[in-house]
């Protein structure tokens, strides 16, 4: 009977210490994902900043010459 006890407490032992360590990685993955998260917003801003200039740039940008027309091929029966 002792020994079932003792059994028993070393099991409610090491759940307790599991379940304190998994306390602890939760709060290291909650302030890993925090920190992730406020990176994306940043990274989200600086993206958007860089779109700006872009559009910004492509606005100042020249229009396009129209293409050349074809010059007509002597060669071809229409033509003539």
């Amino acid at each position: 009977m002792l020994e079932d006890l003792d059994t028993l407490a070393r099991k409610v032992r090491e759940l307790a210490e599991m379940a304190q360590s998994l306390r602890t990685e939760n709060q290291q993955l909650r302030a890993q994902l925090a920190a992730a998260s406020t990176e994306l917003e940043t990274l989200r801003g600086r993206v958007e900043q860089a779109t700006q200039r872009l559009d910004a740039m492509l606005e100042r940008l020249p229009a396009p010459a129209p293409a050349p027309a074809p010059a007509p091929n002597p060669g071809t029966p229409w033509n003539t």
